[in-house]
């Protein structure tokens, strides 16, 4: 059981990862000046905050899981 708990740990602790990943890529386009077009820049600082929120959804999964399993 330890295993398999560890097992579904290291998978969550990996999605967090592509999440965080993910919100530093849509966080550093809505920073570049490059990009003229303030509502796009708007719209990957949204989309950055909302893998922000997958990121924190997942790390409560994980305590969950290392608390209840």
């Amino acid at each position: 059981m330890k295993e398999e708990r560890e097992k579904l740990i290291a998978y969550f602790r990996e999605m967090q990862g592509l999440e965080e990943s993910t919100r530093d890529y849509y966080k550093k386009v809505s920073l570049d000046r490059d990009f003229d077009d303030q509502e796009v820049k708007d719209t990957f600082e949204r989309i950055s905050e909302d893998e922000q929120k997958h990121a924190d959804i997942i790390g409560r999964v994980i305590v969950l899981i290392e608390n209840n399993v």
